[in-house]
C-alpha cells in the first residue's frame, strides 16, 4: 500500500504543466484561425468582386470609348466583308487587344455574332442568355474555360455606334492576372492576421502564463489550507478524513488511533494559549516521529485530539505503536522555561473489524478513547462491543452531576486520621461524596475524573473547601482542635486563583492556617513543575500545609519533591498491604519514611486496617495513621464520638 500521507503532500504547481494556458492557447489559437477564415472568405470575395469589377470597367471602356466610334452599323447588321473585316482585325489589334484582353466578338441586335477578332471562334448558335441580357442594356459577365484550359472572364457589353443601331461586344480577358491580384492580396490579409495570432501568444500566452502558476498556486495553497492544520502542518479532519477514506478502499486491515493529551485544557489555561501552541506542535512532532511514515498518516483532529491512520495492520500492530506513542510521551515537554509532563490515551478501531467504512470505525476508535480517558493513568483502548454502553454511561454522569450540584445530592464524608504517638485523632480528611437517587452512594473516583473533563473540577473544589471549612467550625464550637486535610487535583494546584481562595477561606471561617493540609498527589510533581512550585510557595505563605498523596506509587521525581515546600508525606496504601511480614514491602516503607524525615516531612500511613499494621507503621517511625481501623469515612454527625478529644481511639477494626 503507497503511503497514505503522500497524496496530501505530493500537490505542487511544479509538477504539472499550466493546463489552464495550454487550454486558452489551444481554444484562442483557434477562435482567431475560425475569425481569420471566415475574414478571409469575406475579404476574398471582396477582392474578387472588386477585381471582377476592374476588369468589366476595362472592357466597358474598351468597347464604349474605344470600340463604339469606330463602328459602322453595318458591322452589326451582318458579317463585314473582307476589305471591313480587314479594318476591323486592324482596330481591335490596335485599340482593344490591349492590357490582357484577348479577343473579341461582336453580336447584332438579334444575339447573333458577325465578328470576331483574329483568334475567336465565332459559334454560330442561337443568342445565349448572357447576350440577351446585354441587349437590354445591362453588362454581365461570366468566367469560363477556354479551350486551351486557362481561365477566361467574358464580359457583354452593350454598345451603340454613333448611327444608333444596338449590339453587344464580348471581351475575352485572361483571368489569371484577376485571381492572382486576389490571391496577392488574400496572402496580405492571412500574412496580417497569423502575424497578429504571433502576436497575441507572444503578448498574452506568457502572461497568461504566469497567471496559471499563480492560481494554480492559490490552488495548491487553497488546498493545503483546506486539508492541513495551520498550527501543526499535519493533515486536519477533513484531510484525515478524505486520505482515509481512500486508504480504507485499497486496504485489507487498517487501524485509527485517536490520541488524546491529558489535561492540556488546564495547561492551556495556566501556561496561556501561545506555549498551548507550542506544546500541541511539539506533542505532533512526537506522534509523527513515533510513528512509520510510510504507513501512517498523522492529523490533527481537534483542540488536543491527534488521529493516526495505520495502513495493514492489525491489532497486534496497532498496539505496539500505542506503546511506542505512550514512551515517546515520557519525557517532560520545555515549553518556553517551563518542564510540563503531558501523558496521553488512545483508543483504537480497527478495520474491517469493527466496521467497513470510516465513520463506523472512528465510532469506535473514540468509545475506546472515552474508556482510556476514564483510567486514573495513561491507558490504551482497543475497542470492544461491550465499551458501547459504558461510554453512553459517561456522558450521563457529566450531566447528571451537573444536576446533582443544584440539587444538593454533593456531600462532603470524613475519614478520622491519628497520631501514632498518642493514638488519639488528631484530623480528619475531607472526601467527596454523591447521593446519586439511582446508584445509591459513590465515591470521588467513581465521577471525579469525568467532572474535571467536564470542567465542573472547580466548582467541585469550592464546594468541599467550603462545606469543610463550616464542619470545622462547627467542631471548633465542641471543642475540638483539629487538623483538616483537602485533596487537590493537578488542574487545582496550577490555578493561580486557589492560594486567594484558600486565604479568603481561611479568614471568613477564622481557621488557623496551619490546621489546613492540602494533599497533591505525586503527579503533580511531573506536570507544570515551575508553575505548581510558585502556586505552592504562595499556599506556604499563607500558613497552610502540602502533603504528597500516595506516595510511592511510582510517579514522582525526588529532585522535584526536594524542591516543593513539603510539610508531609503519605504513604500509599498498597505500601502497607503485605507488612509487616514481607521483608521487600517493608524495605520499601522504610526507605520511603527516611526519605520523608530527611526533606522534613511527617509521614501517614495511609491504608491502616489491622494492629499488626499500626505497630509496624509505629516501629518505622510513622507520625501519623489513617485507615479502616481508626475509622471509615462518614458523615460528620457520625464521627463526634470518636473525635471526642479526651478519648483514645478503639484499636479495633470496624
Amino acid at each position: 500500500m503507497s503511503p497514505p500521507h503522500e497524496t496530501l503532500l505530493a500537490r505542487s504547481p511544479r509538477e504539472r504543466p499550466p493546463r489552464l494556458v495550454l487550454l486558452f492557447a489551444v481554444l484562442t489559437a483557434l477562435g482567431v484561425a475560425a475569425a481569420a477564415a471566415v475574414i478571409l472568405v469575406v475579404v476574398r470575395q471582396a477582392d474578387v468582386l472588386q477585381a471582377h469589377g476592374h476588369a468589366i470597367d476595362r472592357a466597358r471602356f474598351a468597347a464604349r470609348a474605344v470600340l463604339a466610334p469606330e463602328l459602322r452599323p453595318a458591322d452589326l447588321a451582318t458579317a463585314p466583308r473582307a476589305t471591313r473585316r480587314r479594318q476591323l482585325d486592324s482596330v481591335f489589334r490596335r485599340r482593344v487587344l490591349l492590357e490582357g484582353i484577348r479577343a473579341a466578338t461582336l453580336f447584332g441586335p438579334d444575339g447573333r455574332p458577325t465578328y470576331s477578332s483574329p483568334g475567336a471562334r465565332v459559334a454560330r448558335e442561337p443568342p445565349g442568355v448572357y447576350v440577351r441580357e446585354a441587349l437590354s442594356g445591362t453588362t454581365v459577365s461570366q468566367i469560363v474555360t477556354s479551350e486551351d484550359g486557362s481561365r477566361v472572364l467574358r464580359t457583354y457589353v452593350p454598345i451603340g455606334p454613333a448611327s444608333g443601331a444596338r449590339g453587344v461586344v464580348r471581351i475575352d480577358q485572361r483571368y489569371e492576372p484577376v485571381a492572382a491580384s486576389v490571391r496577392q492580396s488574400s496572402w496580405l490579409i492571412a500574412g496580417v492576421l497569423e502575424g497578429l495570432l504571433v502576436v497575441l501568444f507572444l503578448v498574452f500566452v506568457p502572461l497568461l502564463a504566469k497567471a496559471a502558476v499563480k492560481i494554480r498556486t492559490h490552488v495548491v495553497e487553497l488546498e493545503e489550507i483546506a486539508t492541513h492544520d495551520e498550527l501543526t502542518g499535519l493533515a486536519n479532519r477533513y484531510g484525515f478524513r478524505r486520505e482515509t477514506v481512500a486508504a480504507l478502499a485499497r486496504s485489507q486491515s487498517s487501524a485509527i488511533l485517536l490520541v488524546d493529551l491529558d489535561g492540556f485544557s488546564e495547561i492551556n489555561t495556566f501556561l496561556g494559549v501561545a506555549n498551548g501552541d507550542r506544546l500541541l506542535t511539539e506533542a505532533g512532532q512526537r506522534i509523527r516521529r513515533a510513528v512509520d511514515p510510510d504507513r501512517a498518516l498523522v492529523a490533527r483532529l481537534g483542540e488536543d485530539e491527534f488521529g493516526v491512520l495505520l495502513g495493514d495492520a492489525d491489532e497486534v500492530e496497532a498496539e505496539l505503536v500505542c506503546e511506542e506513542l505512550r514512551r515517546s510521551f515520557v519525557p517532560p515537554f520545555l515549553i518556553g522555561s517551563t518542564r510540563a509532563a503531558v501523558s496521553i490515551d488512545i483508543g483504537v478501531g480497527l478495520f474491517p473489524e469493527h466496521g467497513s467504512d470510516l465513520e463506523t470505525v472512528l465510532g469506535c476508535a473514540s468509545t475506546a478513547l472515552s474508556r482510556a480517558k476514564g483510567e486514573d493513568q495513561s491507558s490504551i483502548q482497543v475497542y470492544r462491543s461491550t465499551l458501547s454502553a459504558t461510554d453512553t454511561s459517561r456522558v450521563e454522569v457529566v450531566a447528571e452531576l451537573r444536576d446533582a450540584i443544584d440539587a444538593d445530592q454533593l456531600l462532603v464524608f470524613y475519614q478520622p486520621q491519628a497520631d501514632l504517638l498518642t493514638q488519639r485523632v488528631r484530623g480528619v480528611e475531607a472526601l467527596l461524596r454523591w447521593e446519586h437517587p439511582e446508584r445509591g452512594l459513590l465515591t470521588a473516583g467513581e465521577f471525579i475524573s469525568h467532572a474535571e473533563r467536564g470542567g465542573l473540577g472547580q466548582e467541585l473544589r469550592r464546594f468541599v473547601v467550603q462545606t469543610a471549612a463550616r464542619q470545622w467550625l462547627s467542631w471548633q464550637a465542641l471543642g475540638l482542635d483539629l487538623e483538616l486535610a483537602i485533596n487537590l487535583s493537578p488542574v487545582d494546584v496550577l490555578d493561580p486563583s486557589l492560594p486567594d481562595e484558600i486565604a479568603e477561606t481561611i479568614s471568613r471561617y477564622d481557621i488557623p492556617s496551619w490546621n489546613v493540609v492540602l494533599e497533591i498527589t505525586e503527579r503533580t510533581l511531573i506536570g507544570d513543575e515551575r508553575r505548581a512550585r510558585a502556586v505552592a510557595e504562595r499556599l506556604r505563605r499563607i500558613g497552610v500545609r502540602l502533603s504528597i498523596d500516595d506516595f510511592g506509587t511510582g510517579y514522582s521525581s525526588l529532585a522535584s519533591l526536594r524542591r516543593f515546600p513539603i510539610h508531609q508525606v503519605k504513604l500509599d496504601q498498597s505500601l502497607f498491604a503485605d507488612v509487616p511480614g514481607d521483608e521487600g514491602a517493608e524495605a520499601i516503607v522504610g526507605g520511603c519514611i527516611e526519605i520523608a524525615h530527611g526533606l522534613g516531612a511527617r509521614v501517614v500511613a495511609e491504608g491502616i486496617e489491622t494492629r499488626q499494621q499500626w505497630r509496624f507503621a509505629y516501629a518505622m517511625g510513622c507520625d501519623i495513621a489513617q485507615g479502616y481501623l481508626i475509622g471509615r469515612p462518614a458523615p460528620p454527625e457520625d464521627l463526634v464520638a470518636l473525635l471526642d478529644a479526651p478519648r483514645l481511639i478503639p484499636l479495633s477494626v470496624a
